[in-house]
């Protein structure tokens, strides 16, 4: 519990822009309160009110800084070691500096999250670039999870990011060219875009990774420096209970696929039942693949617990 913590917290998460129910239960919402309004900075949790930024910092003024998200399961941070290994990597990539004694562990996030809420979240970690001769800033947020999407709809869209361009590709804060082709096929009535290379071949969703049941079995497009290769893409290609391989996917395939779903983090295994024109049944293998991704995300909590 934070020193001075409000009455009334439905009132105070209205002022900082959250409404919720006035009846919720007066627990939720101070926990409610917590997550929005603490912020674990460099080791320590301080209100966000205390949180700065220099303003020179090549994060803020140039984009020059990097993040991951991922869920918890009971707390847990889901592949956190996978997160951490790629935010290093892409880090090294864009020539950011910043000391891995300063990422938080496991037991860290586990430890902030609890501090926090009993409730499972999403958690953000971001480092910035800093200035000239001295080191950014390492701080970690956390967010309620978002409400479970039983299925989305795709459409096919040219992707907006050249091959081999870092600051595009990767998790960095040049993240707005993703939003706003998200933003555009919603108001087509799309959930999310499917984006497509030059040469007609399928790349990634906005933000999540693709997998189609072909004829010959479960693919995923094969990396080639134009997507995001996502954690829990790696986890399922390394672990799932059905084959999966990678391989180039055209475009033309889609009509040739009998399931379809997306992967991310976030959300883990969701089901795809539209891309453009198409429509896809949430098929049995599917459904397996979501109840093996389940009971492998809540093992990894009660074993770390």
């Amino acid at each position: 519990m934070i020193q001075d913590e409000p009455l009334d917290p439905v009132a105070a998460l209205k002022a900082q822009g959250v409404n919720l129910p006035t009846d919720l239960p007066a627990g939720v919402a101070h926990e409610i309160l917590r997550v929005v309004t603490l912020v674990w900075l460099d080791g320590k949790v301080v209100p966000r009110s205390e949180f700065r930024i220099d303003p020179f910092d090549e994060g803020l003024l140039f984009g020059k800084g990097i993040w991951e998200s991922t869920r918890t399961f009971d707390g847990v941070p889901w592949l956190w070691e996978a997160h951490l290994g790629r935010l290093k990597h892409t880090a090294t990539e864009l020539g950011i500096a910043v000391e891995p004694e300063r990422l938080p562990s496991t037991e860290q996030v586990t430890e902030f999250v609890r501090s926090l809420t009993n409730m499972d979240a999403v958690i953000r970690l971001n480092v910035t670039a800093g200035v000239t001769g001295k080191s950014g800033i390492v701080w970690m947020t956390a967010s309620a999870l978002p409400a479970p999407y039983p299925s989305v709809t795709l459409q096919t869209v040219a992707s907006p990011v050249p091959k081999d361009q870092p600051y595009l590709v990767w998790k960095t804060f040049q993240y707005a060219t993703r939003l706003r082709v998200g933003q555009s096929v919603r108001a087509a009535g799309f959930d999310t875009a499917l984006l497509v290379d030059v040469d007609g071949n399928l790349l990634e969703a906005s933000h999540a990774n693709i997998f189609v049941r072909l004829p010959g079995g479960w693919v995923t497009p094969s990396l080639n420096g134009a997507f995001l290769p996502g954690t829990l893409r790696g986890y399922v290609l390394e672990n799932a209970p059905l084959p999966m391989r990678e391989e180039k996917v055209s475009v033309t395939k889609l009509s040739d696929c009998l399931e379809v779903f997306v992967t991310n983090s976030n959300a883990g295994i969701v089901p795809v039942t539209r891309i453009d024109g198409r429509r896809y049944a949430v098929g049995a293998e599917t459904n397996r693949l979501i109840e093996w991704l389940e009971t492998a995300g809540r093992s990894s909590g009660r074993h770390f617990s």
